[in-house]
C-alpha cells in the first residue's frame, strides 16, 4: 500500500547495519523496514525513535510510524477471513435454520412420528451448521478488531506528525483517508455483529424445537445421538467492538468514528487492499514525494 521508490543503495539484502542506538538510527532502522513491509518490525524502531525526543526526528518517524501501522492493518485483512463468503455463508446458516424450524413446527403440529424424526434430523444438521459460521463470524470480527485498533493508531500517526509539521499536507491527507478506511471497517464489524446475533437468536429457537421433538420421538424411533444431543455449549456471543481504541504516541483525543449499521453497503469491497487508493508517502514539508517513503540522514 505505500508507494515512492526506495533507493538502493539503502535497502539492498546485502547490506548489513549496525544495531541502532540513536534516534536517526532507529529512524531509518524502521524505514529499511517499512520498505521491506517488516510492518511490526518497523513499528517498534519507530517508537524507539520517537522515544529518544529527537525533535527534528519526531515528525518523520510519526509519519512512517502512520503507514507501518496501516500497512500491518492491511495485512491483517488479506490473511483473515473473507467478509463476503463469511456473510454469504452466514445468510444460507440463517435459511437453512429458518426452513428446519418451519418443518419442525409442522411436524409438531401433526404428531407425524415420520416427519418428527425428518425435522429432528434437519434440525440438528442446520443448528450445527449455525454453530461453525458462528466461529467462522467471531473469528472476522477478531480479526476487523485487531485492524481497527491499528489504523485507529495510523490516524492519531498522522494527525500528531501534521501537528509538528503543519507544511506536511500529506500527513493530513493520510489521516483522512485511514479514518474514512475506519468508518467502512466499523461498518463490517456492525454488519458482523448483527450477523452473529441473528445466528445467536436462531439457533436458541431451533434448541427449544429439537428439545420438543426428542420428548415426542418414543426411544425406538429415535435417531443415533439424540439421547445425549441437548449438552453442547453455547457459543458465546462477541461483545460491542464499537469505539475500541488503543493509546497513540502522544496525547489527546483518540479517533471517534460513530457507527452506521444502516448505512454500509459494499464494506470490505471498499477497502483499498488492490492499491487503487494510496496513502501519500513524504516527508518533505508543504509537498508530496513521489519517489521516496522517509528521509534517511
Amino acid at each position: 500500500m505505500l508507494t515512492g521508490a526506495i533507493s538502493a543503495k539503502l535497502f539492498a539484502g546485502v547490506e548489513t547495519h549496525a544495531a541502532p542506538v540513536t534516534a536517526r538510527e532507529f529512524y531509518n532502522a524502521g524505514t529499511r523496514l517499512l520498505a521491506a513491509t517488516n510492518f511490526a518490525g518497523a513499528e517498534t524502531m519507530f517508537e524507539s525513535a520517537l522515544a529518544a525526543q529527537a525533535e527534528r526526528v519526531q515528525p518523520p518517524a510519526l509519519y512512517n510510524l502512520g503507514h507501518a501501522r496501516f500497512g500491518a492493518g492491511v495485512e491483517l485483512l488479506k490473511k483473515g477471513p473473507d467478509a463476503q463468503k463469511v456473510s454469504g455463508r452466514g445468510n444460507a446458516a440463517l435459511a437453512g435454520g429458518a426452513q428446519a424450524i418451519h418443518s419442525a413446527e409442522a411436524a409438531l403440529a401433526e404428531t407425524n412420528m415420520d416427519r418428527m424424526v425428518a425435522a429432528y434430523l434437519a434440525g440438528r444438521g442446520a443448528r450445527h451448521e449455525l454453530r461453525a459460521v458462528e466461529k467462522a463470524v467471531q473469528s472476522a470480527m477478531e480479526t476487523y478488531g485487531k485492524t481497527l485498533l491499528k489504523w485507529q493508531r495510523a490516524a492519531d500517526d498522522f494527525k500528531s506528525a501534521a501537528e509538528l509539521n503543519p507544511a506536511d499536507t500529506n500527513a493530513t491527507r493520510n489521516a483522512e483517508i485511514v479514518e474514512r478506511e475506519l468508518a467502512k471497517l466499523i461498518d463490517q464489524l456492525s454488519r458482523m455483529q448483527a450477523l452473529a446475533g441473528a445466528m445467536g437468536n436462531q439457533r436458541a429457537d431451533l434448541e427449544k424445537l429439537l428439545s420438543r421433538l426428542r420428548g415426542q420421538i418414543p426411544a425406538p424411533n429415535a435417531p443415533p445421538g439424540a439421547a445425549g444431543d441437548d449438552d453442547d455449549d453455547d457459543f458465546p456471543q462477541p461483545d460491542s467492538l464499537a469505539g475500541q481504541k488503543e493509546n497513540g504516541p502522544r496525547e489527546g483525543g483518540q479517533l471517534q468514528v460513530p457507527l452506521s449499521p444502516e448505512t454500509a453497503g459494499q464494506i470490505l469491497d471498499g477497502l483499498s487492499l488492490d492499491g487503487t487508493r494510496r496513502l501519500a508517502m513524504s516527508d518533505q514539508e508543504g509537498k508530496p514525494a513521489a519517489d521516496r517513503k522517509g528521509r534517511n540522514w
